[in-house]
């Protein structure tokens, strides 16, 4: 899903973040291509757990990097910039809620068509029973490998809250799993 437009040049891959923030906020094309492009396999991953539609998915990635290239110059880069990316693709997507899920988006293979379209079909019911907060640290702590810290900051919460959600949405699949028979996404 890279965009034509965001594709790493080599010309400025050598720089640091910091280099790269500064000349992106002077309008530097090439700089704003370094300094995002790398985060948009995380963007686009947040976007489809949040959204769970690929299409939307696609779309709203878009829209936050546009909103990101739109919003450079006021980043004052005391937060890490996935964190901060993090939190305005969070807030495009909430305004677009769906509860759907493919495990082939999210980069999970499995061995045949049968045994996908079954796997997805009890990931989307899974994911459905959590909130979009929790299926957000939940993607943030799992996929990622977030720290706690990490995703509050991103999220503009207290960590407790974020040790919460992902408590409560480990509780919300527990319950899932055994009202459905025992039928888990291992079986």
């Amino acid at each position: 899903m890279t965009l034509w437009w965001l594709r790493r040049p080599a010309t400025v891959a050598s720089l640091s973040e910091r280099d790269l923030l500064s000349q992106a906020r002077s309008g530097n094309s090439e700089a704003i291509r370094a300094l995002l492009t790398p985060h948009e396999p995380l963007i686009f991953r947040l976007c489809l757990a949040i959204l769970g539609n690929r299409a939307d998915a696609e779309d709203a990635a878009q829209e936050t990097l546009l909103a990101a290239i739109k919003a450079l110059p006021k980043f004052r880069g005391e937060a890490q910039l996935s964190t901060w990316l993090v939190r305005i693709a969070r807030n495009i997507c909430t305004k677009r809620r769906f509860v759907n899920v493919s495990l082939e988006d999210a980069g999970i293979s499995v061995a045949g068509p049968e045994e996908a379209a079954l796997e997805r079909m009890v990931l989307r019911d899974a994911l459905a029973h959590l909130t979009e907060l929790q299926r957000t640290c939940l993607l943030l702590q799992a996929v990622e490998g977030w720290s706690i810290s990490d995703i509050a900051q991103s999220l503009s919460v207290p960590e407790k809250k974020v040790e919460n959600e992902l408590y409560r949405a480990r509780k919300a699949l527990a319950r899932w799993e055994e009202t459905t028979d025992g039928k888990s996404l291992d079986d």
